[in-house]
């Protein structure tokens, strides 16, 4: 991604980025130096990550055809392994690979394999350590994202992250463990993505911006959503506008619809 960057003179983003499985965990300050590197020589380099130590992606991405073994290894093991949605049988949805497998008396990469001739499955994968993720995050250059899709509400068992990333990075790492402070995390999601991406009238409270504001009570915000039971809204929204119309009054949802998709 760097090269590219450097020999086509265009920005470089690396997106969620993570050192991820057991075989490379303490690898975060390797990332770290040479995209600071690239960044001393003048080249645009940029990075997202998600305050998670789980990732989610499909069982066939995940498995196959990096030899299924190597697969499972990868992503911490079958008992790291959990289902997010299954539509040919709801039922393994929010279960480990190890457990389904060991219920249904199979090698947890054979259990795998039937089920991608199912039609796969959706999995979160538990693979990353968090001194990794904690050192990426107070990278300068380091945005916020979520990685997230837009997953009706109660469909399967998907990421939380889905629900909980931009209140759960200041609740659990900017109150509870201290590793940045409000300012830097609120402009990771805010003013550097905006400039990252060239969005010239958001990310910023000024006259003529567009006026996307959220007003959250930093006593309260936190992200409900788990492993477990991740279709649950986040909570501490005080106000949030969507340009310039109220979406969030506390705990009132309006039915503006005043967003719009931001094209290049």
């Amino acid at each position: 991604m760097i090269r590219i960057a450097r020999e086509a003179g265009v920005r470089g983003v690396a997106t969620h980025l993570k050192a991820l499985g057991p075989h490379v965990w303490g690898f975060a300050a390797a990332l770290a130096t040479r995209i600071d590197r690239a960044r001393a020589e003048g080249v645009e380099v940029f990075a997202d990550q998600y305050p998670y130590t789980a990732s989610a992606t499909g069982l066939t991405a995940a498995l196959v055809p990096r030899w299924a073994q190597a697969g499972l290894a990868r992503r911490g093991g079958a008992d790291r392994i959990q289902f997010r949605y299954h539509d040919a049988d709801r039922s393994i949805e929010g279960r480990t690979l190890a457990a389904v497998a060991a219920e249904r008396g199979l090698e947890p990469v054979d259990l795998a394999i039937q089920l991608v001739q199912a039609g796969g499955a959706g999995i979160v994968s538990f693979n990353m350590s968090d001194a990794d993720v904690e050192y990426l995050m107070r990278q300068r250059w380091m945005m916020t994202s979520s990685d997230g899709d837009l997953v009706p509400m109660g469909r399967g068992v998907p990421h939380p992250r889905i629900y909980g990333t931009f209140p759960r990075k200041i609740r659990v790492y900017v109150v509870e463990k201290g590793i940045i402070d409000l300012a830097d995390a609120v402009r990771s999601m805010t003013t550097l993505p905006a400039t990252v991406f060239r969005i010239s009238d958001r990310g910023a409270l000024r006259p003529g911006m567009a006026a996307d504001i959220v007003v959250f009570d930093l006593g309260r915000l936190a992200d409900r959503a788990t492993y477990a039971d991740p279709h649950q809204l986040s909570e501490g929204m005080s106000y949030v506008l969507v340009n310039g119309q109220v979406a969030i009054d506390g705990s009132t949802f309006s039915d503006v619809r005043a967003g719009r998709v931001l094209r290049r």
